[in-house]
């Protein structure tokens, strides 16, 4: 049995497919039941929230293995130090951990809070793989407001290139993860296959979508700025802005070819992503 956590996002629900079509047991749980109501009727949904801990007991109940997905800004880490210590408990042979590769920037808030909940899971016991994926895909689907009511894109990263890795490919790798032996002990280091800067992104969309779309530079600023007044919590924004700001200068360049190796497919490319999402755009 392998229990998923973040069913219901973009990375959780790849992944059950992915497991359910390996023919694997698998566990979900969610606070809202309409979420989870039109996954296979062979996955297990336990309804609740991750702070109960006989939810959490009950979810990770016979559980083999765990997919975690960090709840980031969470008071003390509770949720996820019950998740570790239930786990624990059940006697489960793996956690799998979708981390960040911002764990490797000094001073970064959103690395220092994945790295501790790797700490967490280290000094349980629990055998452990982490995952260290890059941006993801799936946040380009900030740009779609603006993109519907201005056609434009608001860009604080300059020209600076990075290689956003699609949610599909995080949760192959997970799923190699979990299914396989030889991963206990590894962190893996995840990219896309390539390089692209966002002018570079958003000139693919505008072709998927077929309309144009202005990519307007803006300081590191402002885009904090607005970021801050849509609602995003301070010290996210703050992380953010950081990583906005090495990407214009250059000074964080992170590629890899761990989803090839590891899933024996090449990584979703940008376009691909694009087309399968097209609709959130237009």
């Amino acid at each position: 049995m392998i229990f998923v956590t973040g069913a219901t996002g973009n990375i959780g629900s790849e992944l059950v497919k992915l497991l359910v079509a390996k023919g694997e047991a698998v566990r979900v749980i969610s606070r809202d039941e309409k979420k989870v109501s039109h996954l296979d009727p062979a996955v297990e949904r336990v309804i609740g929230d991750r702070h109960d801990p006989s939810i959490v007991r009950k979810a990770t109940q016979g559980a083999d293995k765990v997919f975690m997905l960090a709840v980031l800004f969470d008071k003390n880490h509770e949720a996820d130090r019950l998740l570790i210590e239930e786990t624990k408990q059940a006697g489960a042979g793996q956690i799998v951990m979708v981390s960040s590769n911002a764990v490797r920037l000094e001073g970064n808030l959103i690395g220092r809070l994945h790295r501790e909940k790797e700490e967490l899971i280290e000094q349980s016991g629990v055998p452990w793989t982490f995952l260290h994926p890059g941006g993801f895909m799936s946040n380009s689907l900030q740009w779609a407001e603006a993109i519907k009511s201005q056609s434009k894109v608001f860009n604080p990263m300059g020209k600076g290139k990075t290689a956003p890795i699609s949610p599909f490919d995080i949760a192959g790798v997970a799923a190699v993860a979990l299914t396989s032996a030889g991963h206990v002990g590894k962190a893996y280091d995840l990219t896309g296959g390539e390089s692209l800067s966002t002018p570079e992104q958003v000139e693919i969309l505008s072709k998927v979508i077929g309309k144009p779309i202005e990519c307007v530079d803006i300081p590191v600023e402002v885009a904090a700025e607005r970021a801050i007044a849509s609602g995003l919590p301070e010290p996210l924004v703050k992380s953010l802005a950081q990583l906005w700001e090495q990407v214009r200068t250059e000074a964080y360049t992170f590629y890899t070819d761990e989803v090839e190796r590891l899933t024996g497919r090449q990584a979703q490319t940008f376009e691909t992503w694009c087309r399968e999402h097209r609709s959130a755009f237009v």
